[in-house]
């Protein structure tokens, strides 16, 4: 069951999907979840994490990062990569937004986001140690190489965790797909 919980940074309210977090801590090693944004402000400080963004609802933002970089997110299913240290305010474009969010902690996991906006089928190479499949506007058909098909409600997110290689085909409904690679130790 998703959770509702505060913005580290006060400023809002995120729906939590799913955090894994360290064993034997609270630390986060990643995260998933989706945030309404409705006013001009800062962006949560992760130090040590990167994120990814998907523009899901409303006429965009621009995210304006204290390293001089800019990002303009102008359409739904826009998606964009930032650095969770470096400072980011968002500047809304017309009105309320509502994003997808996927951070993870760099020295660990680098998360892939790919969103697949058609109701026709869809292959994807998967090859990570967790997997996260979003079904976005529509009941989704999941087919793996190794459970076969299976359903995906509307608004709900499927969670796979240990290795995994191969092509999953995804039709019926617009898919975010979150793949979260386990970097080596070193």
């Amino acid at each position: 069951m998703f959770r509702q919980m505060p913005w580290a940074n006060g400023g809002g309210v995120t729906t939590e999907c799913f955090a894994h977090r360290e064993e034997g801590s609270d630390r986060i090693l990643w995260r998933i979840s989706m945030a309404g944004v409705d006013a001009d402000g800062p962006f949560s400080h992760f130090a040590g994490y990167d994120r990814i963004l998907v523009l899901m609802e409303g006429q965009g933002l621009e995210l304006t990062h204290g390293d001089g970089t800019r990002h303009k997110l102008a359409r739904v299913y826009d998606l964009v990569n930032f650095p969770g240290d470096v400072d980011t305010h968002a500047t809304l474009i017309a009105g309320p937004v509502r994003d997808f969010n996927v951070i993870a902690e760099r020295s660990t996991f680098r998360p892939v986001v790919t969103v697949i906006q058609s109701e026709n089928t869809n292959r994807i190479p998967i090859s990570a140690g967790v997997l996260a499949v979003f079904a976005v506007d529509n009941d989704l058909v999941i087919t793996d190489p190794d459970l076969g098909r299976h359903g995906l409600p509307k608004g709900d997110l499927l969670l796979v965790q240990g290795p995994m290689q191969g092509d999953w085909t995804f039709s019926g409904a617009t898919v975010i797909v979150a793949q979260l690679l386990r970097l080596a130790e070193s």
